[in-house]
């Protein structure tokens, strides 16, 4: 994403309650005319869990507004952290009917019984086995893919002669040149790529060996001169060329690309990771939560929303409506995928504090 930590928001001021009403449901061609939607006069609202920034505006251009045009149904957009939506849960008092979050804060809440079932047996805009298996849960399922990938500056390695995955990134040697890399404080540390570095293949990185991810990057430590905690610093370095490599989110590698800056992205190992869809249990609008999301994961929505943002669809038939331009920029895109590979979120909530704790002492140690 642009940036992990920009899942943090406050709490807005509690929504309009939903006005249950009789309803009646007609077939005929909405708005977008691509299938039977819900017809009604008032068909109510979904609150949907908003990130703010380009992501939202473009949520709202290719989700947001045509969902409201096929459905009659509105969205309202509300601010909130994950640990905001427990505690809604926790009091019964909750405001939010669709949580839009990052794998690893989503699980978390599934695991305390935070998330209602995904009605895939109910959904018509969408094929559930078209969604990419691994990203389809019982109680969340997977809206879009996010990579870290390995960004470098053109002017001073030429594309072609360019270092490609982790093995290179760590040889200053044959590619010298500072360094930057994730901090613990952006979300997680890169003990993948310490271990990929270290020779463990990526169909073998779980569960991370973290002793020996830790003797990695002890390796390349020192040829790091910024361990950044959000995305703005990440491309802030790479821009100023305070440093001229860098893992950094595809995102944020992206806009700098289209800006017209010196930097390029190698596919090669970038670590995937998904911004998922789930339903708050207690949630007052249910129902049309999973209408929202069974409309969402279409292939054509998903295929749009690549047009306003570099975050690859979950859905395998959505490149069938993704534009030439764009289909390069995601890191979903079946010519990178095979060669990537996906975070385990179970294995980082499982182990989020302790790797925390040791990074704290290990990157504040010379």
């Amino acid at each position: 994403m642009n940036k992990k930590s920009d899942q943090l928001f406050s709490v807005a001021p509690s929504r309009r309650s939903f006005l249950k009403s009789a309803a009646v449901f007609g077939v005929g061609a909405g708005a977008s005319g691509l299938y039977a939607p819900y017809v009604r006069a008032d068909a109510g609202q979904v609150v949907v869990r908003g990130l703010g920034g380009a992501y939202e505006a473009a949520m709202t251009k290719a989700i947001y507004e045509p969902f409201t045009a096929e459905t009659g149904i509105k969205v309202a957009v509300q601010p909130a952290t994950a640990a905001q939506v427990r505690a809604m849960v926790e009091a019964r008092q909750v405001r939010i009917d669709v949580v839009d979050l990052v794998d690893v804060a989503l699980m978390s809440l599934d695991r305390i019984g935070a998330l209602q079932s995904i009605a895939y047996d109910k959904m018509t805009f969408t094929k559930p086995d078209d969604i990419q298996a691994t990203v389809r849960r019982p109680n969340m399922v997977g809206n879009l893919y996010f990579a870290t990938v390995l960004a470098y500056n053109t002017e001073v390695f030429a594309t072609g002669s360019h270092p490609r995955g982790w093995q290179e990134f760590w040889d200053v040697q044959k590619f010298p040149g500072a360094r930057t890399l994730a901090d613990q404080k952006s979300g997680a540390a890169e003990l993948e790529f310490a271990l990929l570095a270290d020779g463990v293949a990526k169909d073998a990185l779980y569960p991370l060996d973290i002793d020996r991810a830790f003797a990695s990057l002890d390796k390349i430590k020192s040829s790091v001169v910024k361990w950044w905690d959000t995305g703005a610093v990440s491309a802030q370095m790479l821009e100023l060329k305070e440093a001229v490599i860098g893992g950094i989110w595809n995102g944020r590698a992206q806009a700098l690309i289209d800006n017209g800056a010196p930097i390029a992205i190698d596919w090669t190992e970038a670590k995937q990771q998904v911004q998922y869809w789930g339903v708050v249990k207690g949630a007052a609008n249910s129902e049309n939560a999973q209408r929202f999301i069974d409309f969402a994961l279409q292939p054509e929505v998903q295929g749009k929303l690549t047009q306003f943002i570099a975050y690859g669809p979950s859905n395998t038939k959505a490149f069938d409506h993704v534009r030439k331009e764009d289909l390069a920029k995601l890191p979903s895109n079946p010519e990178f995928f095979p060669k990537t590979f996906e975070q385990s979120p179970e294995w980082w909530t499982d182990n989020l504090s302790t790797v925390g704790s040791r990074w704290q002492s290990w990157v504040l140690s010379k």
